[in-house]
């Protein structure tokens, strides 16, 4: 019965608590999604690079492969 006496009295403190959370918590939230959104862009960026190195020497093979016979005049199937 003492805690009901006291209620009115805490009313505004529990709503003035209530509202610096909720400006709180509304000035920081972008500041979270853009850490989220950095987070999840490294983590695509670590994925594609992971499936991606173990064919990079293959790649880099063929790439000087065409870079050799690109101007090449052996390597030309039509003449000119």
């Amino acid at each position: 019965m003492p805690c009901l006496l006291f209620f009115p009295f805490l009313l505004p403190f529990i709503i003035l608590r209530l509202v610096f959370k909720l400006v709180f918590g509304l000035l920081m939230l972008p500041f979270v999604l853009l850490i989220v959104v950095g987070a999840i862009l490294f983590a695509v960026f670590s994925v594609v690079t992971a499936l991606f190195l173990p064919i990079l020497p293959f790649v880099l093979i063929a790439l000087a492969i065409v870079a050799l016979t690109r101007h090449s005049r052996a390597a030309t199937v039509y003449p000119n």
